[in-house]
């Protein structure tokens, strides 16, 4: 047993590790300076302003990205081991180890955060788990919904999170409803589409739920993030993906696609910012082409 595994044994049920969130590394992988924020942390609050800042920032920093679920490297959702690998390491990781990371950013700041569990319907067909994650977070009466977490796709700001409420993104709409008591939804619409980004309830999630939810995205066969790489980034100006073997980037003025092969996909992942050892880099390769089942 290592010592994270004993730490995170000896926690009551709802202990999020809090202590192992290091707000000095975190605001240096975003890029933002301390004093940013210095008057949230030592009032016990953050204003909305600080708090889309902190949001856009994260989301433009740090990628979505399912490189371990391809190459079957353990993920841990050790709070020490998420903060590791998404604020000193040139990684970054999937919704869970996203989230987590932002909720103890948020806790660290004085906010109250209920980790909410979500079921992705964009881009599939059928029922799916609830397998994703996203915030609830209150500013002074009002509370928003977070999520730096669903990657290109998301949204840029928090939103309201109340039934009705719209918010226009960048050429985007997104809007929140709820269908009853239990079932809420993310709606977005643009010029081209309009999508359902994701169910979710409000019941407020346990460290375990999350695990167990964690576990099916890393070892199940037809789990979504094993099948190929996905990487993400958004920003307010820019938006780039890596979906399997092709590359889109999209800004205001335009987009432009590029297939990607074993052979040219270090510089794409350096788009990114993500940066990966050698045997990573020749295993990753090795597996590109590698036929997988369907994903669920």
């Amino acid at each position: 047993m290592t010592p994270h595994d004993a730490s995170r044994l000896s926690r009551p049920p709802d202990d999020w590790g809090a202590e192992h969130f290091d707000l000095d590394a975190y605001l240096t992988r975003i890029g933002l300076p301390k004093a940013s924020i210095a008057h949230g942390t030592a009032s016990g609050r953050l204003t909305l302003s600080d708090l889309r800042r902190l949001h856009r920032a994260h989301l433009a920093a740090i990628p979505f990205d399912n490189i371990d679920f391809v190459l079957g490297t353990p993920v841990s959702l050790d709070p020490a081991a998420v903060v590791d690998k998404l604020c000193r390491r040139p990684r970054g990781g999937c919704c869970h180890e996203h989230n987590l990371l932002f909720a103890l950013l948020l806790e660290r700041c004085g906010l109250t955060v209920e980790r909410l569990a979500a079921r992705v319907l964009l881009g599939g067909t059928g029922p799916r788990p609830r397998t994703h994650m996203l915030l609830k977070t209150r500013i002074g009466q009002e509370e928003w919904l977070c999520d730096v977490g669903f990657g290109s796709d998301g949204y840029l700001d928090p939103l309201p999170a109340w039934d009705g409420a719209e918010s226009h993104q960048h050429g985007r709409c997104f809007r929140v409803r709820a269908h009853d008591h239990f079932r809420w939804s993310i709606d977005v619409h643009d010029t081209r589409h309009q999508a359902r980004l994701y169910e979710f309830t409000h019941e407020p999630l346990q460290p375990m739920d999350i695990t167990v939810a964690h576990h099916f995205l890393t070892t199940h066969p037809r789990s979504m993030l094993r099948q190929s790489p996905f990487l993400q980034l958004l920003r307010a100006d820019r938006w780039i993906q890596l979906r399997g073997h092709v590359l889109e980037r999209r800004t205001p003025s335009g987009s432009a696609i590029e297939q990607v092969t074993s052979r040219n996909l270090g510089p794409a992942l350096a788009e990114f910012g993500i940066e990966l050892t050698q045997a990573e880099l020749t295993t990753l390769a090795d597996a590109y082409d590698r036929p997988r089942p369907p994903a669920l």
